[in-house]
């Protein structure tokens, strides 16, 4: 039996994965859904989602809330580079662009479904593309 998220919880997951929120009316164009193919599986998806799968979805959704509350948070830390005896990590945004991305993908994963690669979040990140990650 597939479990029932709130519509608030999808457009979460839209959100996280890159997805346009709008209202399907205004997103049908000359009579047809303006939405890619893509969006239409993470639409499925999100309907299908069985009852023993539905935690580990709501548990990727917080844990990508929370880092995109961080990054919020870290703005007020940008014009600072140290703090009395405390120094501030440089690559703090870049960082938890790469775990925002990291847990997008475990997202997508669960789901079945692709980021959109379109999205000004994702361009350029498949592979990580647009993230240098230092090889050792």
């Amino acid at each position: 039996m597939a479990a029932i998220l709130t519509e608030e919880e999808k457009a979460r997951i839209r959100h996280h994965l890159g997805y346009l929120n709008v209202n399907p009316v205004t997103a049908i164009q000359l009579g047809f859904p303006r939405a890619s193919q893509p969006q239409f599986l993470v639409e499925s998806a999100m309907n299908n989602i069985p009852e023993s799968a539905i935690g580990i979805i709501r548990k990727n959704v917080a844990i990508l809330d929370n880092i995109e509350d961080r990054l919020v948070g870290a703005l007020d830390r940008l014009t600072a580079q140290s703090l009395d005896e405390i120094t501030m990590r440089p690559d703090e945004h870049d960082a938890l662009e790469r775990e925002y991305y990291r847990w997008a993908t475990r997202l997508a994963d669960d789901l079945g479904v692709p980021l959109n690669i379109y999205s000004e979040r994702f361009r350029n990140a498949g592979g990580q593309a647009s993230i240098n990650v230092p090889m050792r």
